[in-house]
């Protein structure tokens, strides 16, 4: 009898991260997301990634990265520390698709600078600006939930460095 395959940590991930999204994706829900967002994928073939009957290339590792909400740093540490060549190079090619998706959203590239963001801020914000897209809210109340989530996010971080600053200068004046 044939040994289960090995499981790359890379799939492992996808695979707990697609089961753990409230509510849970299904393999064809998934597969048919990965289709969108541009990478021919079939519920076989994201099922044989995600089981270890084969290793999936860099692009369709970044799309279904993606569409499990997987940060390029979580696929790129896979690639450092446990030697996975197929997911260091896909995090630098989901790193760049989130760069330039959120280049190209208006509100988003006038409000943040793409290229200087940490990719999770933006994977998050892409997130939420696709999920309020896809609902059935009318034109303007996606407009005006758009711009909310995107000056929210720039208010708390900004707040965040606020506080940073002020502790920084609390404990640099007790240490004197």
């Amino acid at each position: 009898m044939a040994s289960a395959p090995v499981v790359p940590p890379e799939a492992a991930l996808i695979k707990e991260r697609r089961k753990d999204r409230l509510p849970p994706l299904s393999v064809r829900d998934a597969a048919e997301a990965a289709t969108a967002a541009g990478v021919s994928m079939s519920e076989a073939g994201w099922r044989s990634i995600e089981a270890g009957r084969y290793d999936g290339p860099p692009d369709k590792l970044a799309i279904m990265a993606q569409v499990v909400g997987i940060a390029p740093d979580e696929l790129a540490e896979i690639g450092r520390e446990k030697d996975r060549p197929y997911a260091a190079k896909a995090a630098g090619l989901l790193a760049a698709h989130l760069r330039r998706r959120a280049a190209a959203e208006p509100e988003l590239s006038a409000t943040v600078d793409p290229e200087s963001a940490p990719e999770r801020v933006l994977q998050m914000i892409l997130e939420g600006l696709d999920e309020i897209r896809a609902s059935d809210l009318t034109p303007e109340q996606k407009t005006s939930l758009e711009k909310s989530l995107i000056g929210g996010v720039v208010h708390h971080v900004g707040g965040q460095i606020v506080q940073i600053r002020t502790t920084l200068d609390l404990l640099g004046e007790n240490s004197r």
